[in-house]
Formats: structure tokens, C-alpha cells, sequence
């Protein structure tokens, strides 16, 4: 492939203003547009105009600035919202994950024996160790570290150190099959959708919590849709937003069926005026 040397030079805030006014964007204010740029980093903010821009860079008819700042809040909101819904499901997948290994084979579950893949299991357990020891300012690490023998905490402890990712991890490779229906039937799910999920949610909130922008955003890889959702999810629309929406809030609810993800999703766009198609709601509910 062919490279060239980067030759773009640095555009000071007047200058990213000029830019834009002469591709054809609009502003009601330009004092405050000046102060966003100058906070939130003009191709951090290039990312959410672009879908309002032609291939020649020329801004569509009617675009303002303004907007573009709207999107970008409600963006932010957005992902405040799934963040926070995620975290809880994570906690309670964590807690079952624990109960049900430690109920059968003790403090200590994670060896290679209760695996089903050794590499998979031996690329895990490392990444684990090392969030250990990333994380061995923690009260209770030091504590276990001081006074036992053992290389990592019981399982109940062990669960509060490790990330999405890896705990998604342990759990598509546990080799007892009936561990891995416990923990998927407490959610009313089969174990092959419950791992997608939660695969699924580790990549989603490692995106969110990197700043990622999520609205007008498709993903790669998305998780099975059980068959019970599949009426109130978008079979037209897979890899947008909406369609994860659906499997949190329905996670929720088995964690806690007075949750109301879906009512402050459904505020939230309401009081930013989004385009809902962007985010993949069927067409019958925008």
C-alpha cells in the first residue's frame, strides 16, 4: 500500500470555525461553538458530523453546529446509561459465576482440570494474574497475599478483580456443562445465548468506558438473540444500539423486575429529539 507523509498543519479554534463554515455548516452561536472546540477536540466531534456530510466533505443543507453538540450529549448520556446497566449485570454474572463453581468444587475452582480448553484456560488465568497484580493495592489482596499460600484469593474474592472480558472468558470454557446452565437459567437463557451476551457487553463497555461514541454506531460482532426476544428486537437492524438495549433491559429485569432501563433510554431520546433510526428501533416504534 502506498504511504505518504501526514501534511495536515494546526488549526486554531478561528480556523476549525472557518473550516467548517466553509463546507456549509451552521451556527446559531459561534462563542459557544468556539468553547465546545476547544473542550471536546474538533475529530473527537468529526465523528459525530460526518454522517452529515456528503463524500466532498460538504455539509448537508440545514446542519448546525448546535445539533451536532446535542448528538454528542445525548451520546454522552447514552453511554452513562448502558455503563451503569451494564455494570449491574456484571456484578450479578460475576456472583453466580463464584456460587456455582466454589457450591461444587470449592474456594478454589480456577485450575486447568475444570476447563475445557487448556490454552484458552492458560491466556485467561494469566490475564488474571496480572489484573492480581495490577490491582494489589487493594485492602483484601494485600490481606490474602500476606497471610496465605495460595496464588490467587477464593473464587468469592477473585471475581471482584476480574474484568468483563476475562470473566466472559472462564465462563464460555468451564467444561461442566451443568455449571454453565446454572448461571444461564437464572436469566431464563440457553448457555450459548448468555455467553454471546456477555461477550458482547465486555467488548460494549470496554468502547464506553475508551470514550467511544455508540449512537449511529453498528458493531462487529453482536450476540445471539434468544428466540423469546426476537418480537421486540430488530432482525432488520443488527449491529445497532437498540438491539443490545433490548437484551440489558431484559437482563435487568431478571436481576430486578422493577428496573426502568427502558424508561430512561426512551426519556433520554425524547428530550434530545434523536433520530431513533440511528440507533436501529424498528420502524413501528419511532
Amino acid at each position: 500500500m502506498y504511504q505518504k507523509s501526514y501534511t495536515k498543519s494546526f488549526l486554531d479554534i478561528d480556523a476549525q470555525i472557518t473550516l467548517l463554515k466553509s463546507r456549509g455548516m451552521l451556527f446559531h452561536d459561534e462563542n459557544i461553538a468556539k468553547k465546545s472546540l476547544l473542550n471536546l477536540n474538533y475529530y473527537r466531534l468529526s465523528g459525530y458530523w460526518s454522517p452529515f456530510q456528503n463524500q466532498d466533505d460538504i455539509f448537508k443543507d440545514n446542519t448546525y453546529f448546535e445539533e451536532i453538540i446535542n448528538i454528542y450529549e445525548f451520546d454522552s448520556k447514552l453511554k452513562l446509561l448502558l455503563f451503569g446497566a451494564i455494570e449491574k449485570i456484571e456484578i450479578s454474572v460475576r456472583t453466580k459465576f463464584a456460587y456455582y463453581l466454589s457450591r461444587k468444587y470449592g474456594s478454589h475452582p480456577l485450575i486447568v482440570e475444570n476447563f475445557k480448553y487448556t490454552k484458552k484456560y492458560t491466556q485467561t488465568y494469566d490475564k488474571l494474574i496480572k489484573e492480581k497484580d495490577r490491582k494489589n493495592q487493594h485492602i483484601f489482596v494485600e490481606h490474602y497475599k500476606n497471610n496465605y499460600t495460595e496464588v490467587l484469593p477464593p473464587i468469592w474474592a477473585c471475581v471482584e478483580i476480574m474484568t468483563f472480558g476475562i470473566l466472559s472468558q472462564f465462563i464460555i470454557n468451564i467444561k461442566d456443562i451443568s455449571i454453565q446452565n446454572a448461571i444461564a437459567g437464572d436469566y431464563k437463557l440457553g448457555t450459548s445465548e448468555l455467553e454471546s451476551i456477555v461477550y458482547h457487553l465486555s467488548i460494549l463497555r470496554n468502547d464506553i468506558a475508551h470514550h467511544s461514541r455508540i449512537y449511529n454506531k453498528t458493531f462487529k460482532i453482536m450476540p445471539k438473540i434468544p428466540n423469546k426476544l426476537k418480537s421486540t428486537s430488530n432482525q432488520n437492524a443488527i449491529g445497532y444500539i437498540y438491539n443490545t438495549i433490548v437484551l440489558i433491559d431484559y437482563l435487568l429485569k431478571q436481576i430486578d423486575n422493577k428496573s426502568d432501563f427502558m424508561d430512561e433510554i426512551n426519556t433520554l431520546i425524547i428530550t434530545h429529539h434523536v433520530d431513533k433510526r440511528k440507533m436501529g428501533y424498528p420502524r413501528e416504534i419511532l
